[in-house]
C-alpha cells in the first residue's frame, strides 16, 4: 500500500524527470492505440468517479460533463502535470462544459483517502496503467470494491501477464530491469485474476497486444 508517509516524502531527481518526460515517452502508443480505448471506457461514465493513479491527467479530457471525478495520485510531480492539463480543459471542450475534477496527492492505503471516499459511495472506479505500479494490487482492488455502489463499474486498461509460457518467462526476466527504469512498474502482474477473485461480474473485455499484452474491461460490482 502507498501510505501517507509515501505521499509526503521528497521525490528524487529521477522521479521528477520521469514525470516530466512521461507523456512524451508514451505519446506514440497513446495516440495510435490507447486513446480510443480510454475514450470507449470513460466517455459513457457519469456520477461520482474515483480515478486511482491519475498520473499526468491523460484521462481528464475524456470524461463527460456529467462526471464528478476524484483523482488521486501519490506522485507530486505527476500531479503537477495533471493540474497543468486541467487548466486547458475549458479551452479544449467548447461543445460542452468540462467535467468536475478534484485532484488529491494521495495513494491507496492513505488514511485520508479512507475518509474522503466512504464505502459504497462511487458509481465507478477507474484503473488505467496503474495496477502495475501500486505496491499492493490486491488491496487496491478490494478497496475499489468496498467503495463502489451495488451495480457500480470497475474499469480497467492495463498491461497484463502474458498468456504464453514463453511470454511469461520473458516478462519475469525483464522485470527487475524494467522496474528500475519505469518507477516500479511490474511487467509480470496478473490483475485479471485479482479482479475475478473478488467476485465482480464481467460485462465486457478485450485482450490486445502492442509490444506488451494489454487488457481492457468493464466489471460490475454485485
Amino acid at each position: 500500500m502507498c501510505s501517507s508517509a509515501d505521499s509526503l516524502r521528497s521525490e528524487s531527481f529521477y522521479e521528477r524527470m520521469f514525470a516530466r518526460f512521461y507523456d512524451r515517452f508514451m505519446n506514440r502508443i497513446e495516440t495510435t492505440v490507447l486513446l480510443r480505448r480510454r475514450q470507449r471506457l470513460l466517455r459513457p461514465l457519469c456520477g461520482r468517479i474515483l480515478e486511482i493513479g491519475s498520473g499526468t491527467g491523460i484521462n481528464f479530457p475524456l470524461y463527460s460533463s456529467e462526471a464528478d471525478v476524484v483523482a488521486i495520485e501519490p506522485s507530486r510531480s505527476m500531479m503537477q502535470k495533471a493540474r497543468e492539463r486541467m487548466t486547458t480543459l475549458d479551452l479544449s471542450r467548447r461543445a460542452e462544459p468540462p467535467p468536475k475534477i478534484r485532484t488529491e496527492i494521495l495513494g491507496i492505503g492513505d488514511p485520508e483517502l479512507e475518509n474522503l471516499i466512504p464505502p459504497n459511495s462511487v458509481d465507478a472506479v477507474v484503473f488505467t496503467l496503474v495496477l502495475c505500479t501500486v505496491p499492493d494490487p490486491e488491496y487496491a482492488i478490494r478497496f475499489a470494491k468496498s467503495r463502489l455502489k451495488k451495480g457500480g463499474k470497475l474499469l480497467l486498461l492495463e498491461h497484463v501477464l502474458a498468456e504464453s509460457s514463453a511470454g511469461r518467462i520473458l516478462q519475469k526476466t525483464l522485470n527487475p530491469f524494467w522496474k528500475r527504469f519505469a518507477q516500479g512498474c511490474h511487467l509480470d502482474r496478473d490483475p485479471i485474476s485479482i479482479v475475478r477473485s473478488e467476485g465482480f461480474r464481467l460485462l465486457e473485455a478485450d485482450r490486445f497486444r502492442n509490444t506488451l499484452p494489454f487488457y481492457q474491461a468493464i466489471y460490475e460490482s454485485i
